[in-house]
């Protein structure tokens, strides 16, 4: 199938929440990172029998579709186009703040209900191997009695095996209502999580064979990357269980008792990943104290040493202060094993200065 693009090429920048400020409530503007993406728009209708796909320039191309017996998914990639999501939420009668919610990338997870539709957002997260961080992409859905609408930022795979299963007709939700897709599509971003956790699994483990081997170079350095890593985690999943939680506890006609239960399933996940996150953070926690505590003790061993050495210098630098005075009548002066008395007598107040300290277990 021949993909048309609907193109308006935008360079990779940060528009900043300051720009909303002073604006009215419900003014669509896009805050985040804005991809060198094109826009793209594809559409699968689709029921037990029969199954459509096609990509459309605009939203009004859709309405062949709605007027069928089915669901139709709508896909949209590019949210940075504010004028294509206020000509969305033109054509199904969206409430401003929900546009406005979808094109701010910085939008807490959150889950709202209105008379005939359903608005839930949530973030993807990946791990960009080559930045050595955590990235994340607001995902948008708004669904209806027959119609679900996904909003990603840029084009990924995140979804493709969901559209292939449906199309191929494996898939539950052939012939189901709209609320299990939503389920669908909640659920393949949630296990995006399961590979950050992993990932900052293996990076823990790395810092602590590095800070238990005594190794503390550069991995104060680490230890904040993960922690960081975990910040922005916890910033997700946390709204996102409140948002499930939400959902399950919603009486929306939108959401039908037989995909309750699935919804609950994504719910028991994010339990599972923030006992997961905590656990990894209390670890981190631990292994901040053993750094700190290496330090300290690496510290105290120089200071050790150097204080040794200065005390044994002391009765020394006494000898040779005495012996270095000017006056004229030194008894061992003229003597000619003068010079290796001094010398002898030094090395024995050193000897016994080193065995005290070893009887003290100082050394």
């Amino acid at each position: 199938m021949k993909k048309h693009h609907h193109r308006r090429k935008t360079p990779v920048l940060k528009n900043r929440l300051s720009q909303k400020a002073g604006l009215p409530p419900g003014t669509v503007i896009h805050v985040g990172r804005k991809y060198n993406t094109d826009v793209l728009m594809s559409v699968i209708f689709y029921n037990q029998e029969t199954v459509e796909q096609k990509e459309i320039k605009e939203i009004a191309e859709c309405s062949e579709f709605l007027e069928k017996d089915g669901i139709i998914w709508i896909n949209i990639i590019g949210i940075h186009d504010t004028q294509l999501i206020e000509s969305v939420g033109k054509f199904f009668n969206f409430h401003p703040l929900v546009l406005e919610d979808i094109s701010n990338t910085e939008q807490r997870p959150k889950f709202e209900e209105f008379d005939d539709y359903v608005f839930f957002t949530l973030k993807n997260l990946e791990y960009r191997n080559e930045l050595k961080e955590i990235r994340y992409e607001q995902i948008s859905i708004v669904f209806g009695k027959n119609y679900i609408i996904s909003f990603q930022e840029k084009e990924s795979d995140l979804f493709k095996s969901i559209r292939e299963r449906i199309v191929s007709g494996i898939s539950r939700a052939r012939s189901r209502k709209t609320d299990y897709l939503v389920y669908l599509l909640i659920d393949a971003t949630v296990d995006s999580y399961y590979a950050i956790t992993e990932n900052i699994e293996e990076k823990i483990e790395s810092v602590e064979n590095k800070v238990l081997t005594d190794a503390v170079k550069d991995s104060l350095a680490e230890i904040q990357k993960v922690k960081r890593d975990l910040v922005i985690l916890l910033k997700s999943i946390f709204p996102l269980r409140e948002a499930i939680n939400k959902l399950l506890r919603s009486e929306n006609k939108l959401i039908t008792d037989s995909t309750r239960i699935f919804f609950n399933s994504i719910y028991d996940h994010a339990v599972h990943i923030i006992e997961s996150v905590e656990s990894q953070r209390d670890i981190l926690s631990g292994l901040m104290d053993i750094y700190l505590t290496n330090i300290s003790n690496r510290m105290n061993s120089v200071m050790k040493v150097l204080t040794v050495i200065a005390t044994i210098f002391i009765p020394i630098t006494f000898f040779a202060g005495v012996y270095g005075m000017n006056f004229k009548v030194f008894p061992e002066l003229e003597w000619q094993w003068g010079y290796a008395f001094f010398w002898l007598l030094c090395l024995a107040c050193v000897t016994i200065m080193l065995v005290y300290f070893r009887k003290k277990r100082w050394l």
